[in-house]
């Protein structure tokens, strides 16, 4: 079954291109998925939306959409470290090096499930990131899950891929 693990990018996109007053059934859908555990993101996600002051805001800290957003692990910090090493330009700001900034999060998040599912004999689960960042610019999320071998698409892609007709 596909996981996805959604960016700010992608979220910020949702509202501005597919507002919840024309495109009521797409968000009834979304958090369908996110009620099944197929749509997460890093907590990261949720504090750079936090950031601005709208209705995404207020969206993302709706009680029913707690468990979309993942709390990092041990496992998950250290691997972030590892990232932000190999992929310094994921790092948007000097802070913490890096890690107050949810890029790596998101990678870090997809990957680890991934690898976690690769130990698991039955009922394999494919974490999918979705962003709308560049899939040609090198210094892109994209870019870093073609090298380490995770599957990145958009929202046009995931909407495909689910089946989804507007």
């Amino acid at each position: 079954m596909d996981i996805y693990c959604i960016d700010t990018s992608s979220l910020i996109e949702l509202k501005e291109k597919y507002p919840k007053e024309i495109f009521a059934t797409l968000w009834e859908k979304i958090d369908e998925l996110i009620q099944k555990g197929r749509i997460i993101a890093p907590v990261k996600v949720k504090k750079e939306i936090e950031r601005g002051d709208d209705e995404l805001k207020k969206w993302v800290n709706d009680k029913k959409r707690k468990k979309m957003f993942i709390k990092p692990d041990e496992n998950q910090v250290k691997k972030a470290k590892e990232i932000l090493k190999k992929y310094p330009f994921l790092a948007k700001s000097e802070k913490s090096e890096g890690l107050d900034d949810a890029d790596p999060w998101l990678i870090v998040l997809a990957a680890i499930k991934n690898e976690e599912e690769g130990m698991r004999l039955f009922s394999k689960n494919n974490y999918i990131i979705i962003t709308e960042e560049s899939p040609v610019k090198p210094n892109r999320i994209p870019a870093v899950c073609r090298e380490i071998k995770i599957e990145c698409i958009n929202l046009i892609e995931f909407f495909k891929r689910e089946g989804w007709k507007f």
